[in-house]
Protein backbone atom coordinates (compact mmCIF):
# COMPACT_ATOMS: atom_id res chain seq x y z
CA UNK A 1 0.00 0.00 0.00
CA UNK A 2 1.13 3.60 -0.56
CA UNK A 3 0.59 6.49 1.85
CA UNK A 4 -2.78 7.51 0.39
CA UNK A 5 -4.09 3.94 0.52
CA UNK A 6 -2.98 3.53 4.13
CA UNK A 7 -4.66 6.82 5.07
CA UNK A 8 -7.85 5.65 3.38
CA UNK A 9 -7.68 2.32 5.21
CA UNK A 10 -7.63 4.11 8.56
CA UNK A 11 -10.31 6.58 7.52
CA UNK A 12 -12.65 3.70 6.73
CA UNK A 13 -11.65 1.92 9.92
CA UNK A 14 -12.61 4.98 11.93
CA UNK A 15 -16.01 5.16 10.25
CA UNK A 16 -16.73 1.51 11.11
CA UNK A 17 -15.18 1.43 14.59
CA UNK A 18 -17.50 0.89 17.55
CA UNK A 19 -16.11 2.28 20.80
CA UNK A 20 -18.10 -0.31 22.75
CA UNK A 21 -16.05 -3.17 21.27
CA UNK A 22 -12.95 -4.45 23.02
CA UNK A 23 -11.14 -5.59 19.87
CA UNK A 24 -11.09 -2.87 17.21
CA UNK A 25 -8.97 -2.00 14.15
CA UNK A 26 -6.90 0.34 16.33
CA UNK A 27 -6.70 -2.14 19.24
CA UNK A 28 -6.47 -5.62 17.76
CA UNK A 29 -4.85 -7.00 20.93
CA UNK A 30 -6.14 -5.07 23.96
CA UNK A 31 -3.85 -6.85 26.43
CA UNK A 32 -0.73 -6.06 24.42
CA UNK A 33 -1.98 -2.47 24.30
CA UNK A 34 -2.21 -2.42 28.10
CA UNK A 35 1.36 -3.67 28.44
CA UNK A 36 2.59 -1.02 26.00
CA UNK A 37 0.68 1.66 27.90
CA UNK A 38 2.17 0.60 31.24
CA UNK A 39 5.75 0.91 29.95
CA UNK A 40 5.05 4.34 28.45
CA UNK A 41 3.45 5.73 31.60
CA UNK A 42 6.60 4.90 33.57
CA UNK A 43 8.46 7.63 31.71
CA UNK A 44 5.86 10.41 31.68
CA UNK A 45 6.25 13.41 33.99
CA UNK A 46 3.49 15.58 35.41
CA UNK A 47 4.99 18.73 33.86
CA UNK A 48 5.57 17.19 30.43
CA UNK A 49 4.14 18.59 27.23
CA UNK A 50 3.66 15.54 25.03
CA UNK A 51 2.76 14.63 21.47
CA UNK A 52 1.25 11.26 20.56
CA UNK A 53 1.57 10.48 16.86
CA UNK A 54 -0.97 8.06 15.41
CA UNK A 55 -3.28 8.54 18.38
CA UNK A 56 -6.23 6.87 16.64
CA UNK A 57 -9.43 7.03 18.67
CA UNK A 58 -7.51 8.21 21.79
CA UNK A 59 -7.85 4.87 23.57
CA UNK A 60 -4.44 5.45 25.18
CA UNK A 61 -4.14 9.22 24.80
CA UNK A 62 -6.69 9.98 27.50
CA UNK A 63 -4.88 7.73 29.94
CA UNK A 64 -1.56 9.45 29.18
CA UNK A 65 -3.28 12.81 29.73
CA UNK A 66 -3.75 11.87 33.41
CA UNK A 67 0.03 11.76 33.87
CA UNK A 68 1.22 14.88 31.99
CA UNK A 69 0.71 18.62 31.80
CA UNK A 70 -0.65 18.61 28.23
CA UNK A 71 -0.85 16.19 25.32
CA UNK A 72 -1.52 16.62 21.62
CA UNK A 73 -2.93 13.68 19.66
CA UNK A 74 -2.33 13.57 15.90
CA UNK A 75 -3.63 11.08 13.35
CA UNK A 76 -3.96 11.01 9.54
CA UNK A 77 -7.58 9.77 9.68
CA UNK A 78 -10.19 12.45 10.30
CA UNK A 79 -12.74 9.78 11.29
CA UNK A 80 -10.46 8.58 14.11
CA UNK A 81 -9.82 12.14 15.31
CA UNK A 82 -13.61 12.65 15.42
CA UNK A 83 -13.86 9.62 17.73
CA UNK A 84 -10.94 10.89 19.82
CA UNK A 85 -12.67 14.23 20.34
CA UNK A 86 -15.92 12.47 21.27
CA UNK A 87 -14.15 10.35 23.87
CA UNK A 88 -12.29 13.34 25.26
CA UNK A 89 -15.52 15.34 25.59
CA UNK A 90 -17.26 12.43 27.31
CA UNK A 91 -14.37 11.99 29.73
CA UNK A 92 -14.12 15.74 30.38
CA UNK A 93 -10.36 15.72 29.69
CA UNK A 94 -9.16 19.32 29.41
CA UNK A 95 -5.39 18.97 28.92
CA UNK A 96 -5.61 17.38 25.46
CA UNK A 97 -5.96 18.63 21.91
CA UNK A 98 -6.44 16.61 18.73
CA UNK A 99 -5.53 17.39 15.13
CA UNK A 100 -5.67 15.66 11.77
CA UNK A 101 -2.20 15.44 10.28
CA UNK A 102 0.66 13.27 9.12
CA UNK A 103 3.77 12.45 11.09
CA UNK A 104 5.64 13.52 7.94
CA UNK A 105 4.23 17.06 8.33
CA UNK A 106 4.45 17.66 12.07
CA UNK A 107 5.49 21.28 11.63
CA UNK A 108 2.10 21.97 10.00
CA UNK A 109 0.33 20.48 13.00
CA UNK A 110 2.19 21.84 16.03
CA UNK A 111 4.21 24.68 14.52
CA UNK A 112 7.58 25.41 16.09
CA UNK A 113 6.77 24.07 19.57
CA UNK A 114 9.46 22.05 21.32
CA UNK A 115 8.12 19.11 23.30
CA UNK A 116 9.29 17.15 26.33
CA UNK A 117 8.16 13.81 24.96
CA UNK A 118 6.80 12.12 21.83
CA UNK A 119 4.91 8.81 21.92
CA UNK A 120 4.57 6.45 18.97
CA UNK A 121 2.51 3.36 19.71
CA UNK A 122 2.43 1.19 16.57
CA UNK A 123 2.25 4.28 14.35
CA UNK A 124 5.52 4.23 12.41
CA UNK A 125 4.88 0.72 11.08
CA UNK A 126 2.07 2.29 9.04
CA UNK A 127 4.66 3.98 6.84
CA UNK A 128 5.32 1.77 3.79
CA UNK A 129 9.10 2.20 3.36
CA UNK A 130 12.22 2.60 5.46
CA UNK A 131 12.79 5.98 3.80
CA UNK A 132 9.45 7.26 5.12
CA UNK A 133 10.09 5.73 8.53
CA UNK A 134 13.53 7.36 8.69
CA UNK A 135 12.01 10.72 7.74
CA UNK A 136 9.39 10.33 10.46
CA UNK A 137 12.07 9.58 13.06
CA UNK A 138 13.84 12.80 12.09
CA UNK A 139 10.58 14.78 12.28
CA UNK A 140 10.12 13.48 15.80
CA UNK A 141 13.71 14.34 16.64
CA UNK A 142 13.09 17.86 15.35
CA UNK A 143 10.07 18.62 17.58
CA UNK A 144 11.74 17.38 20.77
CA UNK A 145 13.53 19.69 23.17
CA UNK A 146 17.22 19.02 23.77
CA UNK A 147 17.32 15.83 25.87
CA UNK A 148 13.64 15.24 25.07
CA UNK A 149 12.27 11.71 25.31
CA UNK A 150 10.93 9.57 22.47
CA UNK A 151 8.85 6.59 23.67
CA UNK A 152 8.50 4.25 20.72
CA UNK A 153 6.72 0.89 20.86
CA UNK A 154 6.75 -0.56 17.35
CA UNK A 155 6.94 -3.80 15.38
CA UNK A 156 10.24 -5.46 14.40
CA UNK A 157 10.50 -8.04 11.63
CA UNK A 158 13.55 -9.89 12.98
CA UNK A 159 11.75 -10.96 16.16
CA UNK A 160 8.59 -11.85 14.23
CA UNK A 161 10.64 -14.22 12.09
CA UNK A 162 12.03 -15.84 15.26
CA UNK A 163 8.49 -16.33 16.58
CA UNK A 164 7.31 -17.71 13.25
CA UNK A 165 10.15 -20.25 13.25
CA UNK A 166 8.89 -21.53 16.60
CA UNK A 167 5.27 -21.56 15.40
CA UNK A 168 6.28 -23.62 12.35
CA UNK A 169 8.10 -26.13 14.58
CA UNK A 170 4.87 -26.80 16.49
CA UNK A 171 2.65 -26.90 13.40
CA UNK A 172 1.17 -23.39 13.56
CA UNK A 173 0.83 -21.14 10.52
CA UNK A 174 3.03 -18.11 9.92
CA UNK A 175 1.94 -14.74 11.31
CA UNK A 176 1.94 -12.45 8.30
CA UNK A 177 2.34 -8.69 8.43
CA UNK A 178 -0.82 -6.93 7.21
CA UNK A 179 -0.40 -5.02 3.96
CA UNK A 180 -0.75 -1.59 5.63
CA UNK A 181 2.17 -2.27 8.00
CA UNK A 182 5.93 -2.46 7.54
CA UNK A 183 7.90 -3.64 10.54
CA UNK A 184 11.32 -2.20 11.32
CA UNK A 185 14.46 -4.22 10.66
CA UNK A 186 17.39 -3.89 13.04
CA UNK A 187 19.90 -3.70 10.19
CA UNK A 188 18.28 -0.40 9.16
CA UNK A 189 17.06 0.91 12.49
CA UNK A 190 19.79 0.32 15.05
CA UNK A 191 22.69 2.26 13.55
CA UNK A 192 20.44 5.11 12.42
CA UNK A 193 18.72 5.58 15.77
CA UNK A 194 22.05 5.60 17.62
CA UNK A 195 23.19 8.55 15.53
CA UNK A 196 20.35 10.73 16.82
CA UNK A 197 19.18 9.27 20.15
CA UNK A 198 20.68 7.67 23.23
CA UNK A 199 18.97 4.35 23.95
CA UNK A 200 18.12 4.46 27.66
CA UNK A 201 16.10 1.24 27.78
CA UNK A 202 14.50 -1.39 25.57
CA UNK A 203 11.45 -3.16 26.98
CA UNK A 204 10.01 -6.26 25.38
CA UNK A 205 6.75 -8.21 25.43
CA UNK A 206 8.34 -11.58 24.63
CA UNK A 207 6.77 -13.49 27.54
CA UNK A 208 3.29 -12.30 26.60
CA UNK A 209 3.77 -12.85 22.87
CA UNK A 210 5.10 -16.38 23.45
CA UNK A 211 2.09 -17.29 25.58
CA UNK A 212 -0.50 -15.53 23.40
CA UNK A 213 0.95 -16.39 19.96
CA UNK A 214 2.26 -19.93 20.60
CA UNK A 215 0.80 -21.50 23.77
CA UNK A 216 -2.71 -20.08 23.30
CA UNK A 217 -3.10 -21.19 19.63
CA UNK A 218 -1.86 -24.67 20.56
CA UNK A 219 -4.24 -24.87 23.51
CA UNK A 220 -7.34 -24.09 21.44
CA UNK A 221 -6.34 -25.78 18.15
CA UNK A 222 -8.11 -26.35 15.74
CA UNK A 223 -10.16 -23.35 16.87
CA UNK A 224 -8.77 -19.88 16.14
CA UNK A 225 -7.42 -17.92 19.13
CA UNK A 226 -9.05 -14.61 20.09
CA UNK A 227 -7.01 -11.65 21.26
CA UNK A 228 -9.53 -10.78 23.99
CA UNK A 229 -9.58 -14.33 25.35
CA UNK A 230 -9.18 -15.03 29.09
CA UNK A 231 -6.03 -16.95 28.11
CA UNK A 232 -4.49 -13.75 26.78
CA UNK A 233 -5.64 -11.89 29.88
CA UNK A 234 -3.84 -14.47 32.03
CA UNK A 235 -0.77 -14.24 29.75
CA UNK A 236 -0.71 -10.47 30.22
CA UNK A 237 -0.88 -10.80 34.01
CA UNK A 238 1.83 -13.47 34.13
CA UNK A 239 4.15 -11.45 31.91
CA UNK A 240 4.03 -8.56 34.40
CA UNK A 241 4.46 -10.76 37.48
CA UNK A 242 7.10 -13.13 36.10
CA UNK A 243 9.25 -11.36 33.48
CA UNK A 244 11.17 -13.86 31.37
CA UNK A 245 14.20 -12.43 29.58
CA UNK A 246 14.70 -15.62 27.56
CA UNK A 247 11.58 -14.76 25.58
CA UNK A 248 12.94 -11.41 24.37
CA UNK A 249 13.88 -12.75 20.93
CA UNK A 250 10.20 -13.61 20.33
CA UNK A 251 9.09 -10.04 21.05
CA UNK A 252 8.24 -8.62 17.64
CA UNK A 253 7.02 -5.48 19.40
CA UNK A 254 9.70 -3.55 21.29
CA UNK A 255 9.44 -0.43 23.47
CA UNK A 256 12.45 1.86 22.98
CA UNK A 257 13.12 4.67 25.45
CA UNK A 258 15.14 7.16 23.41
CA UNK A 259 16.75 10.42 24.58
CA UNK A 260 17.43 13.09 21.95
CA UNK A 261 21.11 13.77 21.41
Amino acid sequence: MNLDQIREHWRRAGEELLLSERVTPTSRDPFLGQLEEAFIIRYLGKDDRVLEVGCGDAKHTLEYARHVNFIWGVDVADSLIDLARQQSATAGTENVEFAVGSILDLDKVIGDQQLDCVISQRCLINLPTWEYQREALMRIHGVLKPDGLFLMTEGFQDELEELNRLREQVGLSTINVVDYNRNFRHVEFDDFINQHFSVEAIHDYGHYLFLSRVYHPLAVFPEQPKHDSPLNQAASLLSTLVPASDFKHFSYNLCYVLRKK
